[in-house]
């Protein structure tokens, strides 16, 4: 017979361990899983970002990502503490370097302040010069709350604080398929079937496809972008201490080739936002046909090309040409040169997509039957990700009760 949990969480990135680890908290003698398809935790998204904790001063008030970013920073380096995983407060400047951006500073501002980001301030170009000689900028807005950590390191104490709560993490155990008989899943993954009362769907890249696998049609669809980061050379590392941003087009969910000092003390540049052919795509050119296939019959791709064509265009070269990349760069530190760009990662973001072709710009949290299905947690998740658990829990009816599950439940009968 296969081993029954009352939980079984899939997907061992940190969303899918911070939501365990709020379903272990409110429910210590539920019998749970973290169900995850590659050999460690924080293989993907988490693993593969630039490190930055996140302010909040770009969302819509009143979104999931405002409210939950705020709230999941201040959990986060609580955590951080209290685990010693290494982070800093560097601060932010978020930078016009055109005229015509300064208008979007304005709106960053006034976002910051109704979301209650502390200490957010605007810069004149002389105090913008003086602060840090060389940078392009008429002007800038300053959060100083901003601050880097090494995310993979955060899902690493996570997955341990969960394996020591006596929480399974099934590991090289992908979900090939899901059934739901009577009050409980069958789940047939890559190292044999479990069954759980109840299923969380954290699978970042894949949770439109684990979703279907779960017989759920999913409002949006999972589009893949890579996100390529440079490292820049030591000459240069001591000359930007905090985080450095353009301005970000506001009809984009993506905030543009920005300057971001890492916990380790290298500095990075990036990334940009190509569109990828593969879940996995970490390399120019890789593609999958199933990736292939599934844009083909997606209604919103022919939306998606219409809308943002030229911008997937840019991206795209900027993914094949240093020198593109290095464009974009100098247009807001013209000092750097080509030899500095000295190596070179990749990241693939799980962007949500409507069926019209729009970018879904918000979390998507969405209730089936004995289960909830997390469809898009593009960043700030990581910030946020101790929150997102939060309301996750909260949204599965999950009460803070010991015992069996409480009744409640999405397709659950009292």
């Amino acid at each position: 017979m296969p081993e029954c949990y009352d939980v079984a969480v899939v997907g061992g990135g940190i969303v899918g361990l911070a939501v365990a680890r709020s379903v272990r908290m409110r429910r210590p003698n539920d019998a749970l899983v973290v169900l995850e398809k590659e050999r460690e935790v924080a293989a993907h998204q988490t693993g593969h970002n630039s490190g930055v904790i996140h302010s909040g001063v770009y969302y819509r008030p009143g979104s999931l990502k405002a409210r939950l970013c705020l709230e999941g920073r201040a959990a986060l380096i609580a955590f951080a503490e209290q685990e010693r995983v290494r982070w800093k407060k560097v601060g932010k400047l978020i930078v016009a370097s055109r005229p015509e951006e300064v208008a979007g500073l304005a709106t960053i501002e006034e976002r910051a302040r109704a979301n209650g980001v502390d200490g957010v301030r605007s810069l004149g170009r002389a105090e913008l010069e003086s602060r840090l000689p060389g940078l392009v900028g008429t002007a800038a807005v300053e959060v100083p709350s901003a601050a880097i950590i090494d995310y993979r390191d955060v899902a690493r104490h996570l997955a341990a604080h969960l394996t020591r709560e006596g929480v399974v993490l099934g590991l090289s155990s992908e979900l090939t398929s899901a059934a739901l008989r009577d009050d409980r899943w069958r789940l047939s993954t890559s190292s044999g079937e479990v069954e759980a009362r109840f299923v969380i769907n954290c699978a970042g890249l894949e949770a439109d496809l684990v979703a279907e696998r779960m017989g759920v049609r999913p409002p949006v669809a999972i589009v893949p972008f890579r996100g390529d980061f440079y490292r820049l050379s030591e000459r240069l590392q001591p000359k930007i201490p905090c985080l450095v941003y353009p301005v970000p087009d506001p009809e984009l969910p993506f905030l543009g080739v920005h300057l971001t000092p890492t916990v380790d003390g290298e500095l990075l540049a990036g990334p940009n936002a190509a569109l990828a052919l593969s879940r996995e795509g970490y390399h120019g050119g890789q593609f999958t046909v199933e990736q292939l296939a599934r844009m083909a019959m997606f209604p919103g791709t022919v939306g998606l090309a219409r809308r943002y064509g030229s911008f997937a265009a840019r991206e795209w070269l900027r993914s094949w040409s240093p020198a593109e990349f290095l464009s974009a760069i100098r247009s807001l530190w013209p000092s750097v040169d080509a030899v500095d760009l000295v190596g070179r990662s990749s990241g693939v973001r799980a962007q949500a997509v409507r069926p019209d072709g729009s970018l879904e710009d918000d979390f998507v949290l969405v209730p089936a039957p004995r289960s909830l299905h997390v469809l898009n947690a593009p960043s700030p998740a990581a910030t946020a990700a101790l929150a997102i658990g939060e309301a996750v829990t909260d949204r599965a009816g999950l009460a803070r009760v010991g015992g069996a599950l409480a009744t409640g439940l999405p397709g659950q009968s009292s």
